[in-house]
């Protein structure tokens, strides 16, 4: 009997604990998850998963983790955390965050156990060898809206427009980077008052910066078009300041060997073309040509308009204001070479989808250095779950026709609650490659790249690069070195570089007739003082021939 009650006990006691071990065990969720240097010694460095954030109700998620192409996948160490009390097994192995092995050559699912279940499926891709690093922060003031970065066909560095506060007004400044520093082009604050955000810059093949803008300061009208270039020593007009009587909005400028090409969209019913319709300017090198564009019907709304170019064409890219025939907030995508624009696509809106997006990252133009012509817009198709997709699409000249790079939207989605803030830019490589680099709002403002992987025809992983950015922008150099920017929330701009591990984009600056060493680092990057380490030398004999070769200083 005396048995009987004990083992009645001993079942109730076992009870109550097999209760308490479920109460205290957190819902199953996998927090972080890498494969980290110290554990895994073919790595050089940590690399880390973003993991999805759980939403109730799934109960399996995908995890992609980029490694390069020469980890061996056979034997990988997972570092990783859970919710407490959660376990973790793969194929019903348990396993220890740092010591336990798995094969990734395939797929791998961790099955996380809490008081539910979770799967989740990790699989590696192959990294790119396309490495961005930040090489400087310019805090030396504030930077107000949109700040816009180009670099010079003249001498491959970057430049970057934007507002600063100045006599109580919002006015231009120009900076470039050189010689590892951020250096004025002219004084701080050179415009005229800009009206609103409305500004743009490029920079001719010449070397010489332009900036159009709307004009507060100007008689003719206020936020009448001004043109500004950089001479070397100060900033002119180009042509009478307010030469446009247009309030221009939504300001686009493509610096070409011809000339300049303006597109805007104007805002005034006093202006010289009806309110809300598309203008144009074109400078031959002489005078100013203005008016509405003759591409739209006449009086036809504008919501915006932006201006590309590679020094030889330009592109501008307009959305209508509202339907026109039946379409809402179609978009019209033109081109400029030879003194003529022409039509690319008009009122133009994706099959399935309501409208064109109307965020101001979600659509822009680009054209290549080989003249290839790149758009992108934001739409609703296939309005299930009302988000705005991003696609990238290029156009083919012979057949005049436009194809979707890679056959898929981005994956990149915003909402129209949060449409104002999408921040994203597209940069094409010297080789082809497109890049794109966009922030995520919803999550930190999280700032990323991608690019098209020309081996598989898709898009690479996006590879997170910073939080808290706007204003992004991206752009590369005739040598394939690439620039980054964007402004953090502190409005202070960030300037990130290409770094591809050779000596491609690094230039010698020693001229014929002289005998030199240069070191760099592995990055690529001048090093005046090496110290300790490993490092590129590069000799440049008196005949001007270079040798290259890694030394251990």
């Amino acid at each position: 009997m005396k048995q009987i009650v004990l083992k009645k006990a001993l079942l109730a006691l076992v009870a109550m604990f097999a209760i308490s071990v479920s109460s205290f065990a957190q819902d199953a969720q996998l927090l972080t998850f890498g494969f980290y240097q110290a554990d895994n010694a073919g790595l050089s460095k940590d690399y880390v998963a973003q993991v999805p954030a759980v939403v109730a109700g799934t109960t399996t998620y995908d995890v992609e983790i980029a490694l390069p192409a020469s980890a061996d996948l056979t034997a990988l160490v997972a570092r990783f955390t859970v919710n407490s009390g959660n376990t973790v097994t793969v194929d019903g192995v348990a396993q220890t965050s740092g010591v336990t092995k798995n094969d990734f050559t395939d797929p791998v699912d961790y099955l996380v156990r809490g008081s539910n279940n979770v799967r989740y499926t990790i699989t590696v891709v192959e990294a790119s060898d396309k490495a961005w690093s930040e090489v400087s922060v310019y805090d030396g003031t504030e930077v107000y809206s949109d700040a816009r970065m180009q670099v010079s066909p003249a001498d491959n560095l970057p430049y970057i427009a934007f507002k600063v506060r100045k006599d109580d007004n919002n006015k231009m400044s120009v900076l470039k980077f050189a010689d590892g520093s951020w250096q004025q082009l002219g004084v701080e604050g050179f415009s005229g008052e800009v009206k609103g955000s409305y500004y743009a810059f490029d920079i001719a093949p010449d070397g010489t910066p332009y900036v159009a803008y709307g004009d507060q300061d100007a008689a003719s009208l206020k936020g009448a078009l001004s043109v500004m270039k950089f001479d070397g020593a100060k900033w002119d007009y180009v042509g009478e300041q307010g030469f446009f009587k247009v309030q221009a909005q939504y300001v686009g400028i493509a610096a070409l060997e011809s000339g300049l090409a303006v597109a805007l969209q104007n805002n005034s019913k006093t202006a010289d073309i009806p309110q809300r319709a598309f203008g144009v300017a074109t400078y031959d090198g002489t005078a100013w040509t203005t008016g509405e564009s003759s591409l739209l019907s006449s009086g036809q709304g504008m919501y915006t308009a932006k201006v590309a170019g590679n020094g030889k064409i330009a592109t501008a890219i307009s959305i209508n204001r509202g339907k026109v025939d039946d379409v809402n907030y179609g978009h019209n995508i033109f081109k400029y070479e030879g003194g003529q624009w022409t039509s690319l696509a008009t009122n133009f809106l994706e099959a399935g989808a309501t409208q064109t997006s109307i965020a101001q990252g979600s659509f822009g133009t680009t054209v290549a250095l080989d003249g290839t012509i790149y758009a992108w817009t934001g739409d609703d198709a296939p309005q299930t779950d009302k988000v705005y997709q991003v696609r990238l699409k290029k156009y083919d000249a012979a057949t005049d026709t436009w194809s979707t790079v890679a056959g898929n939207t981005l994956p990149i989605g915003h909402d129209g609650g949060i449409e104002s803030h999408i921040s994203l830019n597209v940069a094409i490589a010297p080789d082809g490659t497109p890049f794109v680099v966009y922030n995520n709002f919803k999550d930190q403002k999280k700032l990323y790249v991608m690019y098209l992987d020309p081996s598989t025809g898709q898009w690479s992983p996006s590879v997170q690069l910073a939080e808290g950015a706007s204003d992004v922008n991206i752009d590369f150099d005739a040598t394939g070195v690439g620039y980054i920017t964007y402004t953090d929330e502190s409005n202070h701009i960030h300037l990130l570089k290409y770094a591809g591990g050779d000596l491609a984009g690094v230039k010698s600056v020693v001229g014929r007739g002289a005998v030199a060493e240069e070191y760099f680092d592995l990055q690529g990057k001048r090093v005046s003082a090496p110290a300790k380490g490993l490092y590129i030398k590069r000799t440049t004999d008196a005949a001007g021939k270079i040798k290259t070769q890694k030394v251990l200083r």
